[in-house]
């Protein structure tokens, strides 16, 4: 994500949208929404305006594509589907995940999960499957179960989710890039 908070709004933003984040008054908020448009500009190559559900998932205005969106302290991950859900998630490898593990862990998964990278792209797996799912009040750890894994530079999970309304299999890819773990699959 660009650094600093003096971005330049017309670059990225409609009129309507600087007005919108500038009420904010958060930097931070601003920049993950700069690095979005960015990206998207470039990866599409047209200017698809980008809104929210009321339960926060994004979509563009002119239904191109699918997408998914996740932001980390320094990064922000894309990704992008003509015709399929998208779901992405990004985190630091370094961010130790060992106090909240227990609350999106399965007991079975814990015990499998030994290791920060390990639970870090659980993590990653089991937010990337939420997105996809699109369902309200899952319980990581009762609902989205993982096969096992290890973790190497890039790999794949088998992951079950089993909600209120519906119950799927996806498959969850992921890389380590830089110390991040991003994870991402297409319903």
């Amino acid at each position: 994500m660009p650094d600093g908070e003096n971005l330049p709004p017309d670059k990225f933003f409609s009129a309507q949208e600087e007005q919108e984040y500038r009420q904010l008054g958060n930097a931070k908020r601003i920049r993950e929404r700069a690095a979005t448009l960015h990206l998207l500009h470039r990866t599409l190559g047209v200017e698809d305006a980008l809104h929210h559900h009321p339960n926060g998932k994004p979509y563009l205005a002119a239904g191109s594509h699918h997408i998914s969106i996740s932001h980390t302290r320094s990064h922000v991950a894309l990704a992008l589907h003509p015709c399929r859900e998208a779901g992405v998630d990004v985190e630091s490898m370094l961010r130790s995940m060992q106090k909240v593990a227990p609350r999106y862990l399965s007991a079975d998964e814990l015990a499998r999960c030994t290791t920060q990278a390990q639970q870090c792209v659980a993590w990653c797996a089991k937010e990337t499957v939420y997105k996809l799912a699109g369902e309200e009040g899952v319980d990581f750890a009762e609902h989205i179960r993982l096969s096992p894994f290890d973790v190497s530079a890039e790999g794949s999970i088998a992951a079950t989710f089993s909600g209120k309304n519906k119950t799927a299999d996806f498959t969850i890819h992921y890389r380590i890039i830089d110390e991040l773990a991003v994870c991402y699959s297409f319903g």
